[in-house]
């Protein structure tokens, strides 16, 4: 009788939880990005349906659905909701992506994003560990997303070209490898470094003159902790 009334507790605590991080989803959507210009009416449906809350650990899930960038460890981030919607939606100003590299795919949720709007998607992470929650949250919520563990300053030419590349981190320039694996009218779209030492939500096409030289276009300010693996130059000089 007590096993069987512990099981019925766990059960109850398991939906009651559920329903928790539910609200929670619809809370994010009304109340940070539905404000903030975030129209996309697929984008906002994806947004209220990922459990963005199974990308962090158990500490931290209390604060999934908050205004701010969650901690992974080791540097890394999950980002604001806000950035994670303003970056993705830009996406879409032009031309869906119809094939899309993740940069520094970490946890999983910005690919599943990504996936889920109907890109065909490679997650390319260096962490382990990291990897190893994003490709286990994609199995189960985005299982067409293609996961990749190595190196990040090399891109992943067996998948390219792409129509996105998608940094999920602050970088200091575009690397050379965007050169090879991006569409000749693909974007670049991340967080770059600016000369106040925080970063800027862009977009960047490239150069009608140049395949080598990219136009980048400003978005919004904001924060995301520079990600590791990529060479660092300096800052862009507005």
């Amino acid at each position: 009788m007590n096993a069987d009334y512990s099981t019925t507790s766990l059960r109850e605590n398991q939906s009651g939880q559920t329903d928790d991080f539910a609200q929670a989803r619809n809370l994010m959507v009304d109340d940070q990005l539905r404000p903030s210009e975030i129209t996309d009416p697929q984008l906002l449906k994806v947004m209220r349906t990922l459990p963005r809350e199974e990308c962090v650990s158990a500490t931290q899930k209390t604060i999934a659905y908050a205004d701010v960038n969650v901690p992974l460890g080791a540097s890394r981030v999950l980002a604001q909701p806000l950035t994670t919607a303003r970056l993705v939606q830009s996406c879409f100003t032009t031309n869906s992506p119809k094939n899309a590299l993740i940069i520094g795919a970490a946890t999983g949720y910005t690919a599943a994003i990504f996936a889920h709007l109907g890109a065909q998607v490679t997650a390319l992470e260096a962490d382990p560990d990291l990897a190893e929650i994003g490709q286990k949250f994609c199995r189960l919520h985005a299982p067409s997303v293609t996961w990749t563990v190595g190196r990040l300053d090399g891109g992943y030419p067996p998948n390219a070209p792409y129509d996105l590349i998608y940094f999920e981190g602050t970088i200091s320039d575009i690397p050379d490898f965007c050169e090879n694996q991006l569409n000749d009218d693909g974007s670049v779209v991340g967080m770059l470094t600016t000369s106040s030492g925080m970063a800027s939500g862009f977009q960047a096409y490239r150069d009608s003159n140049s395949s080598k030289i990219f136009t980048k276009t400003f978005l919004f300010d904001g924060f995301l902790p520079p990600l590791q693996g990529l060479p660092q130059t300096s800052p862009f000089k507005f």
